[in-house]
């Protein structure tokens, strides 16, 4: 009976162990699904120039390839020339107004400017603004600045610069990330968000208005030099992102969220978990400035933006740990503020 009985729960374990195993290997064969649907669109290790990349070389900018890697520098500080390198580049098969992620291998070689940063871009090719002219030409891109002593910014350009966030990401980095190494970069939008991930972990997500355009590139206005060892773009082609070009980061209104109007700051959920939605009066057109600060005075989160007049809705995703924070409303010269619990 104990023999018996032993072998039927052995027996019972080992089919415990097949469902398990069965189970697991679903998951994971699922998983791999989900991951690998994604089209590679462009891809190049820089060891020629066969995606005709375009060089420079003269008394402000250098860009060349060589040794496997795309060099881009500027010589002088920005207080000492003023001018800025625009360099992208269209990709045929990007759409900007699509899920994708851009990786790149890339090493920080030297600076000494106002800061030391990498930057990168996405959406449409900068063109020269003419501002006698009625209609400016459309620009309409992405910038995320990672700053090498630990920061990293997402901006937003349509014929100005117009929307930003900044984050602190020191801790996040740890003490042995070292930019002058080759660090892998990935920036992914996904479901209406921007995500950047650096050696795979994530620093910064943030909500975005997806752009149309093809255009990958690099603005370099300060005195740095930096390389780019490989870059790898994919597309997600199973969930495109459906959203209105005309709707724009500066205004981004929750389409399931009724607030009322009134002349008094008003911040929902409180306590929340990543989503905050602000609510408050503008007499008239004005910049604003929205700080999220944690109980040392510490920012963590800045965003700017020129609103019109009436009032405002505005979904905000904070990405910080659990806490309590001080969310800051600057409106010309009129500060608000109210206290929030991240649970």
């Amino acid at each position: 009976m104990t023999k018996d009985r032993t072998a039927y729960e052995n027996n019972d374990y080992l089919r415990s162990m097949r469902r398990y195993l069965l189970t697991t290997l679903a998951a994971v064969f699922s998983f791999s699904l989900a991951a690998t649907a994604q089209k590679k669109i462009f891809e190049d290790d820089f060891k020629d120039n066969r995606n005709g990349w375009r060089l420079r070389h003269d008394s402000n900018f250098l860009v060349e390839i060589k040794n496997g890697a795309l060099h881009i520098e500027k010589y002088q500080k920005n207080f000492v020339s003023r001018g800025c390198l625009w360099y992208n580049k269209n990709i045929p098969d990007f759409n900007t107004l699509k899920d994708f992620s851009v990786t790149l291998y890339a090493k920080f070689k030297s600076g000494s400017d106002i800061f030391d940063m990498i930057d990168f871009q996405w959406g449409t090719t900068p063109q020269p603004v003419d501002r006698s002219k009625q209609r400016l030409p459309s620009n309409s891109l992405y910038q995320l600045n990672f700053i090498v002593t630990g920061e990293v910014r997402l901006d937003y350009f349509d014929n100005n610069w117009s929307y930003f966030v900044r984050k602190n990401i020191k801790q996040a980095l740890g003490a042995q990330f070292d930019p002058h190494n080759i660090n892998k970069y990935e920036i992914a939008q996904k479901d209406s968000l921007v995500i950047f991930k650096i050696n795979d972990k994530e620093v910064l997500r943030h909500f975005c208005n997806p752009i149309a355009g093809n255009s990958i590139g690099f603005q370099e206005c300060l005195k740095t030099a930096w390389e780019l060892d490989k870059i790898v773009i994919y597309e997600n082609i199973d969930k495109p992102v459906k959203t209105s070009v005309a709707d724009t980061v500066r205004q981004q209104i929750s389409p399931t969220f009724k607030y009322p109007s009134g002349k008094d700051l008003k911040v929902y959920p409180n306590p929340f978990d990543h989503d905050l939605y602000v609510n408050f009066y503008m007499e008239r057109e004005d910049n604003v400035q929205l700080s999220l600060i944690d109980m040392n005075g510490v920012t963590l989160q800045q965003h700017h933006r020129k609103l019109t007049a009436g009032v405002q809705n505005l979904r905000l995703y904070a990405d910080v740990p659990p806490g309590t924070y001080v969310l800051k409303v600057q409106v010309g010269n009129k500060a608000m503020t109210t206290t929030l619990l991240k649970e």
